[in-house]
């Protein structure tokens, strides 16, 4: 049986290592802030040269990104409008296959989970192909029963089965996380299909969050993905996750971070080498019971599965991006400072994936069947997404300042030092041409505006934007920086859910 490194290993040698990568990358991020701000004492010129380059680095990544945003949402355009169904049944074992739809939940109401299940119920996907699994937690009480017979008595009979698993609380090893859920519920399901005599192989499990509400048309890609890969055992397969179920009526700096979130995804998605899997995907389901599941653990679920396989497969397996969109919940509160604590609790969750990096380094690092470059460019990537996620709008938005106040009267009285708020400033303006193809973008994938908004609700959709650079800070670098810094000192996060809230009435 394939064995993962237990990021809570007792063994001496082990937990060195296990300690070592976890300060890393708080390491990388303070040094790079100190460092800074000490040389802005003793070599200011360099400094700002140094910072003045940045600039320019983050100008020419923005018109990159910016096109690849295009690329991709060119494609899911062009994919919406693909016949995938008619494709995956003129290939061999379309009949065969099997879907295992789970969705994860705690706490949810019933009523969220009921749309995200009816969701699949326009799919133009067999439903007696679709099995569906709610997850659900036994510590939930008396609301979990009262969940499980209000979606019991709505879904009944719609799918091929519907099935809800109940996990244990208090199981031994544990923590409070999704991982174990999903490993409990995807445990139970393998006695299932045993039993009902249907093959791993042909089986795919799709892993959604309770708010997933999928594309009609998923099912039926995925299928044809599936089945057209030499080896469909060997990936992943990724929707375009976008925060659209109640982006009308979250507060404005949830909104950007959540159009920012899906807008990162779609341009990750025609980026193949760097994509990890994220919130709601697919695998097969051998595959999952190969690597033996979810770590139950760890908090980054999503993630972690993704390197457990890279490590199985030694580094044959990568993520095939499904350019078909499922639509989630932005951040919401009942009121706007909760909104914001909510998302920045959420955004510090998502910064805490790189706990990867500890037990990534402890395995696929160290995995001599897999060729060593592959080993660097994916653990590159990795280090490289927490460090500028960490350090890029701090450095930005803050250090321009700091040779000119520390740089001393030499520095302070050249023609360089009075000209370089002037060349950033210059240089963030020609960045800002990128946000109009995202505003521009952003208002053509937009649900349509329910009638219980006016025409301003519209505009504030394009004026949003001027919080990005707070947003970037307060909501971006801050969560990361204290996440790294959290595990630097071993003050480990525990598992965070993200209140669902709807506004009501829907209209």
């Amino acid at each position: 049986m394939y064995i993962y490194p237990d990021p809570k290993t007792t063994d001496p040698k082990q937990r060195f290592w296990q300690r070592f990568f976890e300060i890393l990358p708080a390491f990388l991020t303070w040094t790079t802030f100190i460092g800074l701000i000490v040389l802005s004492f003793f070599i200011p010129f360099q400094v700002a040269l140094f910072i003045l380059i940045f600039d320019l680095y983050w100008l020419f990544k923005a018109i990159y990104l910016s096109v690849h945003l295009v690329v991709a949402y060119r494609q899911m355009k062009h994919d919406i409008k693909e016949d995938w169904l008619a494709k995956a049944k003129a290939l061999s074992g379309f009949k065969d296959i099997t879907h295992i739809v789970m969705f994860l939940t705690y706490d949810e109401e019933p009523e969220v989970l009921a749309q995200s299940i009816q969701s699949l119920t326009q799919s133009e996907y067999p439903l007696d192909k679709l099995i569906v699994v709610v997850a659900t937690e036994e510590r939930e009480g008396g609301a979990r029963q009262k969940k499980e017979n209000y979606l019991k008595k709505e879904f009944k009979g719609v799918f091929q089965d519907f099935i809800v698993t109940t996990h244990p609380d208090g199981i031994e090893g544990e923590m409070k996380v999704k991982g174990a859920n999903a490993t409990y519920a995807a445990q139970q399901i393998k006695i299932y299909l045993e039993q009902k005599q249907i093959p791993f192989e042909k089986t795919i499990m799709s892993a959604f969050d309770s708010d997933t509400v999928v594309h009609p048309k998923y099912f039926s890609a995925l299928t044809y993905e599936f089945l057209y890969s030499e080896n469909p055992h060997n990936h992943s397969y990724q929707p375009l996750p976008m925060y659209h179920n109640n982006i009308w009526d979250a507060p404005a700096f949830t909104r950007v971070v959540a159009i920012s979130s899906s807008f990162w995804h779609m341009m990750e998605s025609v980026r193949y080498d760097r994509m990890v899997t994220f919130s709601s995907h697919s695998m097969s389901f051998k595959t999952l019971v190969d690597v033996n599941y979810w770590p139950v653990n760890m908090i980054s679920d999503d993630s972690v599965i993704y390197w457990k396989c890279v490590d199985y497969h030694n580094g044959d397996y990568d993520v095939i991006p499904i350019h078909i969109p499922v639509s989630l919940d932005a951040v919401q509160a009942h009121n706007p400072i909760q909104a914001f604590i909510n998302q920045y609790k959420q955004m510090q969750r998502w910064a805490w994936g790189i706990e990867n990096l500890p037990t990534t380094m402890r395995s696929y690092a160290i995995n001599k069947k897999a060729p060593l470059g592959d080993r660097i460019r994916r653990i590159g990537n990795m280090i490289e997404g927490h460090y500028t996620w960490a350090t890029s709008a701090v450095i930005l938005a803050i250090f321009i300042w700091f040779p000119i106040w520390f740089g001393g009267a030499a520095f302070k009285s050249s023609v360089f030092s009075n000209n370089l708020p002037q060349y950033t400033g210059m240089i963030m303006n020609i960045t800002l041409v990128g946000l109009i193809v995202t505003t521009y973008i952003n208002i053509l994938l937009l649900p349509p505006r329910p009638t219980k908004y006016s025409r301003w609700r519209t505009i504030m959709m394009y004026v949003q934007w001027i919080f990005i650079p707070i947003v970037a800070l307060t909501l971006g670098a801050f969560p990361a920086i204290v996440a790294q810094t959290r595990l630097l000192f071993g003050k480990y996060l525990g598992f965070w859910v993200t209140p669902k809230v709807r506004n009501n009435p829907k209209s």
